[in-house]
C-alpha cells in the first residue's frame, strides 16, 4: 500500500525553520519516538474505550446486512468485537433472513446530500474582503459624521490662520476644499475597496482551481459517504504535494513539477485524536493518522527530503509491528509494554503514523534538531514515525499550528468528536423488521404444510415406513371397525399469522422513516404522501427540514475551517502577492444550495414573468439558471459563435422604413386578388362545361322517354300497364324538370330530389 500523500511535501515546506543537523548517537531520537509513542498509546486507548470502534463496525455490518444471527454466513464478516458472542447458536433451524433497509436508506442519503452540497458546477463558498462599516459607507458617498467633523475643523483652522487669506471669500475658499477633499476621500475609499474585491476574487479563483486539481468533490463525496454511514467523515487537507502537468508549447512537451495544496480524504479508522478533545479535535493537544505500506514502499522513501535513512534500516531490520494501547516505559523494541504488538502484524505490512502536535523546544533539541530563533517554548511540528522509530520531523506546514483535518458528522454527539449515521439512527427499526420478517418465514415453514397424527393399530403402511407420500397404500388391522376408519388420520394446520407480522414489518419501515427524517419521498418513492400537487410540496419542504441542518453542519464544519486553512496556506506560501489582502470566509453557500434545490419548482413557473419585459428579467439568465437546477450542460443548448453571429446580425439591422412595408403588403394584397380571380374564372368555366353536359343528358333521357312510349303503343299494352308507363314517365320527367330548373336558377350544384312521399327513391326511374 502507498504512502499518503505527505511523502511528496517538498524539502522547502518541511524545513523552514528547522536545520537538519541529525545527532549520529541516535539516543535522543530514540527519547523523542518512545514519548510521542507512549501518546499514541494514549490516542489508541481513548478511542477504544470510547466505544466507537463497536459501533461502528455494527454500522458497517448492519449496512451490509449483517448481524449476530447470519454471520456465518457471509466470509467477509466474521469477526466480532472482543466480548460479544455471536447468536447465531440460539436458534440454529430459525430463519437468518436479514431484510435490509439500512442500505438504501444510506445510500438514499449520501445521494441526496451529496447532489445538494456538492454540485458540478457551484461552489458552496465565497471569499470576500473583510468588511470596514465606516470603510463601507465611506465608499457609498456617506462620510461619518465624526470623519466630516474632523475634515471641516481641519480646514477651519486653516481658515483661521490665515491660509486662504490671497482668496476673496476664505471661508468659502476653505468650504470648497474641504468638499474637494471629502470627494477625494470617497473616491479613495472606493477604489481601496475594488481593489480588494478584486484580490478576493483572484483568490477565490486560485483556492478553485487547487481544488479542480485534486479532485475536492469527489474526496468530499466519500466524506459525506463515511458520515451517513457511520456518522462521521474525515477530510484533510491543505496537505502540499509534488504534482506534474504536461503541456504541448510550441512544437514542444513540456513537463512541469510543482507543489500544490491537496485535499484527500481519510478513513475515520485510521484517525486517533487527543482523547480530551471533546467535540472538537482542533481543541485536542494532538491528533494521529495510520496507514499501511509494504516494504518496498518503505525502503523507496530514503533519500527523500526530510526522510531519515538510518532510521528506515532499523525498521526494515525490526520488521512490522502493530502498535497497542498498552504502553510502559522500559526496555526492549517489541514488547507490549513499548507500545508495540508484534504478534499481530498485518501480513508483513507497515503501519506509518503521521503525528501533528507540539512538543516542547528542548525535546526537539534533545533530538538533535536545532530549532529556528522564530519559535517559542513549544513547536508545531509533524512527526512521521514506524513503529517507534522517527523517520521524519518537521514542522507544521500551517504556521498557525493547525491540524490539517476536518471531521463531519451527520448528526451531533455530546461529548465526543464522532457522529451518528444513518445506520446507527435506524438500529431499532431494522432489528423490528429483522424480528418480524425472521418470524413470518418461521412460520411459513410451519404452516407449509399440515400436521398429521394417525390412531397406531388401526392402520399400518404396506411399505413399513410411517409417512405420507403419494398413492401410498395403508392396511386396516382385522378387528378395525371400517365405520369408524376416517378417524385414523387426524390433520393440524398451522395459521400463516402473516397479515399481523406484515404489520409489525410495515410499523418497522414506518419508524426507519421517522427516526432518520428521511422519508420515501426524499427516496424517489411516494411512501404516504398526499397525491395532491400541494401535499406533495408540504411534505418535501417538511422533509427537508433535516437537509438544512447537515448543510449547517457541513458549513461549520468542513467549508468554513477547511477553505480559511487553504486562504491562509495562500498567505504563507502563494506566490502572487496581487490576490493576497485582508479577507473572510463565507461558508453559506451550501445553505443557499439547499435553498435553491427547494426554489427548483418555482422557477420553472417563471417563465410567463420572465417573457415580461415589465418586470425586467433576463430570459437567457432564467433559461441558464433552469438548466443548471437540472444538472445540465448549458454549453450543449447555445448557439456555436458563427450561429449566434448570424443572429446578432440580424437583430441588429435597422428597421425598415414604414412606407416601403406599406408598399410591399399592398403589392403582395394585389398579387393575392390577381390570383383570386382566376380561380373564379376557372371554377365559372368548369361550372358552365357541366352544366352543358347535363342538358346533353337531358335532352337524351327525353328521347329515350319518346321511343319508350311509341314502343309502347305499337306492342299493344293494356291500358293498366300503359297507365303505369305513364306514371314512371310522368315521375322521371319530372324529377328532370326539377333539376333543370334548379341548375339555371343560380348556377348552385345540381342535387338529387329528396324523396316525395307515394313516389320512387331518386335513381329508380331509369332502371324502371
Amino acid at each position: 500500500m502507498q504512502t499518503e500523500e505527505e511523502d511528496d511535501i517538498a524539502s522547502s515546506a518541511g524545513e523552514e525553520g528547522m536545520e537538519g543537523s541529525i545527532d549520529d548517537t541516535d539516543t535522543m531520537l530514540k527519547n523523542l519516538g518512545m514519548a510521542i509513542a507512549q501518546k499514541r498509546s494514549h490516542a489508541i486507548d481513548g478511542r477504544s474505550q470510547s466505544g466507537i470502534e463497536e459501533e461502528w463496525l455494527e454500522d458497517e455490518e448492519h449496512y451490509e446486512g449483517v448481524d449476530d444471527t447470519n454471520r456465518g454466513e457471509s466470509k467477509a464478516w466474521r469477526t466480532k468485537p472482543m466480548g460479544q458472542a455471536a447468536l447465531g447458536g440460539d436458534r440454529p433451524d430459525g430463519s437468518t433472513i436479514f431484510f435490509n433497509v439500512t442500505r438504501p436508506y444510506v445510500d438514499a442519503a449520501d445521494a441526496r446530500v451529496g447532489d445538494m452540497l456538492l454540485p458540478s458546477n457551484e461552489k458552496g463558498w465565497s471569499i470576500k474582503p473583510t468588511p470596514v462599516p465606516d470603510l463601507i459607507q465611506i465608499a457609498g458617498g456617506e462620510v461619518p459624521k465624526k470623519v466630516q467633523n474632523q475634515i471641516d475643523s481641519e480646514f477651519q483652522n486653516q481658515v483661521d490662520t490665515g491660509r486662504f487669506d490671497d482668496q476673496e471669500d476664505p471661508i468659502q475658499a476653505g468650504a470648497e476644499k474641504a468638499v474637494q477633499v471629502r470627494d477625494q476621500l470617497v473616491s479613495q475609499v472606493q477604489e481601496e475597496l475594488k481593489e480588494s474585491k478584486k484580490k478576493a476574487d483572484g483568490a477565490e479563483k486560485q483556492i478553485e482551481d487547487w481544488h479542480i486539481e485534486c479532485n475536492y468533490t469527489a474526496q468530499m463525496r466519500l466524506v459525506v459517504a463515511d458520515a451517513a454511514k457511520i456518522g462521521c467523515g474525515v477530510l484533510k487537507g491543505p496537505l502540499p504535494k509534488k504534482t506534474k502537468s504536461v503541456a504541448f508549447v510550441k512544437d514542444e512537451l513540456l513537463v512541469q513539477e510543482k507543489i500544490s495544496p491537496v485535499s484527500v480524504r481519510v478513513d475515520p479508522w485510521q484517525l486517533f485524536p487527543d482523547p480530551a478533545c471533546g467535540e472538537d479535535i482542533h481543541t485536542g493537544g494532538f491528533i494521529f493518522e495510520r496507514d499501511l505500506l509494504v516494504a518496498k514502499s518503505l525502503s523507496e522513501l530514503r533519500g527523500n527530503p526530510g526522510y531519515l535513512d538510518e532510521q528506515i534500516e532499523k525498521v526494515l531490520m525490526e520488521g512490522p509491528a502493530i502498535a497497542v494501547k498498552q504502553f510502559q516505559a522500559g526496555e526492549g523494541s517489541h514488547a507490549p509494554f513499548n507500545g508495540l504488538s508484534e504478534s499481530s502484524s498485518r501480513d508483513g505490512l507497515f503501519e506509518i503514523w503521521y503525528f501533528y502536535g507540539r512538543l516542547e523546544r528542548e525535546d526537539i533539541a534533545l533530538a538533535g534538531f536545532e530549532v529556528g530563533e522564530e519559535y517559542a517554548d513549544v513547536v508545531d511540528i509533524c512527526v512521521t514515525m514506524v513503529n517507534n522509530h522517527i523517520i521524519r520531523l518537521m514542522p507544521n506546514h500551517l504556521e498557525t499550528g493547525e491540524f490539517p483535518y476536518d471531521v463531519m458528522v451527520w448528526q451531533r454527539r455530546q461529548g465526543t468528536c464522532w457522529g451518528i449515521g444513518i445506520s446507527r439512527q435506524l438500529r431499532s427499526a431494522q432489528r423490528v423488521v429483522n424480528g418480524a420478517a425472521r418470524n413470518m418465514m418461521d412460520n411459513a415453514g410451519l404452516a407449509g404444510g399440515p400436521m398429521w397424527m394417525y390412531q397406531q393399530g388401526l392402520v399400518t403402511p404396506m411399505d413399513g415406513v410411517m409417512e405420507l407420500a403419494p398413492r401410498k397404500g395403508w392396511m386396516a388391522a382385522e378387528d378395525a371397525d371400517l365405520n369408524h376408519i376416517d378417524n385414523a388420520f387426524r390433520f393440524i394446520t398451522i395459521p400463516m399469522v402473516q397479515q399481523e407480522l406484515q404489520a409489525i414489518i410495515t410499523m418497522g419501515l414506518k419508524m426507519a422513516e421517522d427516526v432518520s427524517g428521511m422519508p420515501l419521498i426524499m427516496q424517489g418513492q411516494q411512501g404516504s404522501a398526499p397525491e395532491t400537487v400541494g401535499g406533495m410540496q408540504l411534505l418535501h419542504n417538511n422533509a427537508s427540514t433535516v437537509m438544512r441542518r447537515i448543510a449547517r453542519l457541513f458549513d461549520d464544519l468542513i467549508t468554513e475551517p477547511h477553505i480559511r486553512r487553504y486562504y491562509r496556506y495562500l498567505l504563507q506560501h502563494g506566490e502572487d502577492w496581487e490576490i493576497k489582502g485582508d479577507f473572510e470566509i463565507h461558508a453559506k453557500g451550501s445553505s443557499a444550495l439547499l435553498e435553491r434545490d427547494a426554489q427548483n419548482q418555482f422557477i420553472q413557473q417563471m417563465g410567463e414573468l420572465v417573457m415580461n419585459p415589465v418586470f425586467g428579467l433576463d430570459p437567457k439568465k432564467w433559461m441558464a439558471q433552469q438548466l443548471t437546477q437540472q444538472r445540465l450542460d448549458i454549453e450543449k443548448f447555445q448557439y456555436d459563435d458563427p450561429e449566434w453571429q448570424k443572429v446578432v446580425e440580424q437583430m441588429s439591422q435597422p428597421p425598415s422604413d414604414p412606407a416601403v412595408e406599406v408598399a410591399n403588403i399592398r403589392g403582395e394584397v394585389a398579387k393575392m386578388e390577381k390570383q383570386l380571380d382566376v380561380q373564379v374564372d376557372e371554377r365559372r368555366m368548369q361550372f358552365e362545361a357541366e352544366e352543358t353536359r347535363k342538358k346533353m343528358e337531358f335532352e337524351a333521357a327525353m328521347k329515350q322517354i319518346d321511343t319508350a312510349i311509341v314502343q309502347a303503343k305499337e306492342d299493344g299494352l293494356t291500358e293498366r300497364e300503359a297507365e303505369k308507363i305513364r306514371a314512371g314517365i310522368a315521375e322521371v320527367v319530372m324529377k328532370l324538370t326539377t333539376q333543370k330548373e334548379l341548375a339555371g336558377a343560380g348556377g348552385q350544384t345540381i342535387r338529387p330530389a329528396t324523396e316525395v312521399p307515394g313516389r320512387a327513391p331518386p335513381g329508380r326511374a331509369f332502371e324502371a
